[in-house]
C-alpha cells in the first residue's frame, strides 16, 4: 500500500525552486504515478504565477508528459481565496484550461480591492481565531468558492484563517472536494480529524513541495494515523483521486 500521487507542488513559476520537469522527475523517482504542478494564484502578484507565463507553463507540462509518458502530470493552480464572496485569483478562461484547482488562503497575498482589504483580509489579520463571527464568514467564503469554481482541494485548513470544520467538511462532501492533509504544515488536531471524518468528507495528503526534494512527502498522514483513523479516508492512498470536471 502506498501513495499514488502528490497533488500539491510548486515550481519556479511561483516561489518554488525547481522546474516542472524537476518535480515530475522527482515524483517518478519516488515511485509515484501522478503529480500536479500547482503554482500560486495566477495574478502576477509577488510569489504568484503571472498570467503572461501561462503559455510557457502549459508548454512545460506538455513537455514533461512527453518525457515521462508513464506519469500522469496535471496542470493546476493553488488559487488564493480573496474575499467573502469566494473569489479566487484566476484570470477569465484559466479555469477551463486547468486540470486541478486548489483553494487556499495566504495572508501574504495582499488584496487588490478595497472591499477585499476591509471586508476579508484585515478582519482575518486582526480578529482572534476564537471569533465565531469570523469563523462563520470564512467558512461561507470557502463554500462560495466551491460553488463558483471547480475546486478540487481545500488547502491547509486552519492555516492563517479560522473556519468551521464541520460545515467545511459537509460542504466538501456535497461538492466532491478533498480536504488536504498538508505535509508542509498540518495544523489539524486529533479532534479536528474526528470532526472532519464524521462529516463523511474525503482527505487528500500532499507535500506542498516548494523544492523537488520534498515532492512525495506524505508525512501528514501520520497525524491521521495518530488520530486512530484509517488511511482509506485518504483519496490518493493506493488510488487515484477523482477531481471535479464541472461545477
Amino acid at each position: 500500500m502506498a501513495f499514488w500521487g502528490d497533488y500539491h507542488t510548486h515550481t519556479v513559476y511561483s516561489h518554488g525552486s525547481g522546474t516542472v520537469e524537476d518535480n515530475v522527475a522527482a515524483a517518478r523517482e519516488r515511485g509515484l504515478k501522478a503529480v500536479a504542478i500547482t503554482d500560486h494564484g495566477i495574478s502576477g502578484f509577488p510569489e504568484n504565477m503571472h498570467p503572461c507565463d501561462l503559455p510557457a507553463f502549459f508548454a512545460d507540462v506538455k513537455r514533461a508528459r512527453d518525457l515521462y509518458p508513464d506519469m500522469t502530470v496535471l496542470a493546476g493552480v493553488e488559487a488564493n481565496l480573496l474575499d467573502a464572496g469566494g473569489t479566487l485569483d484566476m484570470p477569465d478562461g484559466a479555469e477551463d484550461m486547468l486540470d486541478l484547482i486548489i483553494c487556499g488562503y495566504h495572508r501574504a497575498r495582499f488584496p487588490d480591492t478595497l472591499g477585499s482589504l476591509f471586508g476579508f483580509w484585515l478582519p482575518n489579520a486582526l480578529a482572534p481565531k476564537s471569533s465565531a463571527r469570523r469563523r462563520a464568514k470564512n467558512t461561507d467564503a470557502y463554500i462560495r468558492a466551491m460553488q463558483r469554481y471547480r475546486v478540487g482541494i481545500i488547502a491547509h485548513p486552519l492555516r492563517e484563517i479560522t473556519c468551521d470544520l464541520k460545515a467545511l467538511g459537509e460542504a466538501a462532501k456535497e461538492y466532491g472536494v478533498y480536504i488536504e492533509l498538508n505535509s508542509k504544515k498540518c495544523l489539524l488536531t486529533r479532534e479536528d480529524f474526528e470532526t472532519l471524518a464524521a462529516t463523511g468528507c474525503s482527505f487528500i495528503c500532499d507535500s506542498d513541495a516548494h523544492s523537488p526534494g520534498r515532492v512525495g512527502d506524505f508525512s501528514a498522514a501520520e497525524q491521521l494515523d495518530a488520530a486512530g483513523l484509517d488511511r482509506s479516508l485518504i483519496a490518493n492512498w493506493n488510488a487515484f483521486p477523482h477531481f471535479r470536471d464541472k461545477i
